[in-house]
């Protein structure tokens, strides 16, 4: 048997094979464990589904065969990477048998095979109910960006909530998980037209004129694969947040004040700020005041975040530094991270965002 694999095939080859190796390490890794579990699962799937497009439909008509091993798993990928993403957010989540039912469509990604299993050869009979059976395969697709919206939805949830939780969330944010699921939002599309156009045209006559479009489709999977894989190991371990409630100041006025004026004496005495690793618990488990209370007092007194108000010292900070001729031969970065800021991008961000200029404008405007 000989086989005539392109560039790009043989790099969708290589990251299919990235993503199995990828989808077993992960069960292994520490940090998000449960969570990893369905990220395995989303991945493996991933690979399997698109495992009978990497290679050319002359293939799979000469080994016809094929199509009964259990490649199409497209229903699952949906749910497995929305569970993934509802623990990673939520890391006291629990998986039940009652979340059961996300997975039960996998059936439909089989009556196809089913029908060719039982007519095999030239002899297909029921050409309408081969064509729904293969409208339902292709309905994963929906499936799957439905999950994606639902997942995204929880990733802004948790990224409003990090907010009254941590001073700084680099490691911990989701970011890559928002763009992610972009990219598998368009990918899923493009397959979705691709299979499409390729069932109104016989099958080498679009794959004639259509070569162009499957490469990249092909090309943008298999980043895809290799973003999620490498992204999805390098994920920190997310916390468990408190879900704050409306704050309409529970607490009394004087309650608040004291509570802040406490929370000022540790940051300027103490500088707590100084810890990269600050987050409300600890903050909470330091100054022997509940993280609710802590909460209500900074969103219905101050009217702050968490986040704000501890990023608010670190700024003040790096600027008496700055404005201090004695410090004028430390880097500015070095200052940042003396501050508690673990990210240079995010200094500079907040910085400019407190004080209206950079910090490097801010040395020169003050020392000249």
């Amino acid at each position: 048997m000989q086989l005539n694999i392109s560039i790009i095939q043989l790099i969708t080859i290589c990251a299919v094979a990235n993503g199995f190796v990828f989808g077993f390490l992960l069960l292994e890794k520490k940090e998000n464990r449960f969570a990893n579990r369905f990220l395995s699962l989303a991945l493996i799937c991933m690979c399997l589904t698109f495992t009978p497009y990497m290679l050319d439909p002359s293939f799979w008509n000469q080994y016809r065969w094929l199509a009964w091993m259990p490649f199409s798993f497209s229903y699952w990928i949906g749910p497995a990477f929305y569970f993934y993403v509802r623990t990673l957010t939520n890391p006291s989540f629990r998986f039940t048998k009652k979340h059961l039912w996300h997975f039960s469509p996998l059936i439909l990604n089989y009556i196809h095979s089913i029908y060719h299993l039982v007519y095999t050869g030239n002899h297909f009979p029921y050409h309408w109910f081969h064509f729904v059976a293969e409208l339902l395969e292709s309905m994963a697709v929906i499936s799957i960006l439905t999950y994606m919206v639902l997942s995204f939805k929880l990733v802004k949830q948790y990224q409003r909530q990090l907010l009254n939780n941590v001073s700084s969330f680099t490691k911990i944010d989701l970011e890559w998980v928002k763009k992610t699921i972009a990219v598998i939002v368009v990918s899923f599309v493009l397959i979705f037209v691709f299979l499409c156009v390729s069932s109104g045209i016989s099958g080498m006559v679009f794959f004639n004129q259509w070569n162009e479009y499957r490469a990249a489709i092909l090309l943008l999977y298999a980043c895809m694969l290799y973003w999620i894989s490498i992204h999805g190991y390098r994920q920190a371990q997310t916390i468990k947040i408190t879900k704050p409630k409306d704050f309409s100041t529970d607490i009394p006025d004087k309650e608040s004040i004291r509570i802040i004026d406490q929370l000022h004496g540790v940051m300027t005495m103490e500088k707590l700020f100084r810890n990269p690793e600050l987050n409300l618990t600890s903050l909470s488990k330091t100054i022997g005041i509940s993280e609710r209370s802590i909460s209500e007092a900074l969103n219905g007194h101050l009217h702050k975040n968490f986040y704000q108000f501890v990023n608010e010292y670190r700024v003040k900070d790096v600027q008496e530094k700055l404005m201090d001729p004695k410090n004028s031969h430390l880097k500015i970065l070095s200052l940042a991270f003396d501050a508690g800021f673990n990210s240079k991008a995010t200094f500079n961000r907040l910085f400019k965002g407190y004080t209206g200029v950079t910090p490097k404008e801010f040395k020169i405007q003050n020392l000249g």
